[in-house]
């Protein structure tokens, strides 16, 4: 039988330390992701990461992409296939931040992990067959993960990911982030000062999957 634990070590300026560890049954099938997922309210929506960038980038795509610090909105995420699906990935994210319109939200910090922010939850991306089938956007998801599965399709259709880019089968996995409230304030003179906050203000629902 397969195990899964978290460990939450909670510091005195806020930053919740998060140990994951699975130990998986060796008959079970390739894992396609090995992570976290927080569910955030929709105004949450601009999201800035350290990592490879600009675009999405998998274990097996990141030969296009350069690190650096990028922004978007969580909307623009969403690539445009004709069939939704997994989309918006960034690898070797060492830091991510997903905040509202005003700068406060959540920052997310780690060992080039996978980050990802999204208006859709994995089930509502798998569920629809036509971008018109996602629901009305309520909530922003936000994964952080150890590894994700390549994309494979070296041959654009069928070919499937690549033994080098799976996640170990069978074998025991730790991911190890960390996590932590943030607000803006504007001091007397009128200057912006980012600050960190507990992150009782932010967190709304978090979730385990793997």
């Amino acid at each position: 039988s397969s195990s899964c634990s978290v460990c939450y070590t909670v510091g005195k300026d806020g930053t919740v330390m998060t140990k994951l560890t699975c130990d998986p049954a060796k008959e079970l099938p390739d894992m396609p992701e090995f992570g976290m997922m927080f569910k955030m309210n929709a105004d949450y929506d601009h999201m800035t990461w350290y990592g490879l960038g600009p675009d999405e980038t998998y274990s097996d795509r990141t030969q296009g992409a350069k690190l650096g610090i990028y922004h978007s909105l969580v909307s623009d995420n969403m690539a445009k296939y004709l069939v939704p699906q997994e989309c918006g990935n960034k690898a070797g994210v060492r830091y991510g931040m997903v905040t509202d319109k005003l700068g406060r939200g959540m920052v997310f910090a780690g060992n080039g992990f996978n980050f990802s922010a999204l208006p859709y939850s994995p089930h509502e991306i798998e569920n629809a067959q036509h971008p018109f089938d996602l629901p009305e956007v309520h909530y922003t998801y936000v994964r952080c993960s150890l590894a994700q599965m390549g994309v494979g399709g070296d041959d654009s259709w069928g070919a499937r990911t690549h033994k080098e880019f799976l996640l170990p089968r069978g074998k025991k996995l730790d991911f190890e982030f960390s996590f932590k409230g943030l607000y803006v304030a504007v001091t007397a003179d009128g200057v912006f000062a980012f600050a960190f906050c507990t992150v009782k203000c932010f967190v709304g629902t978090f979730k385990k999957f793997g």
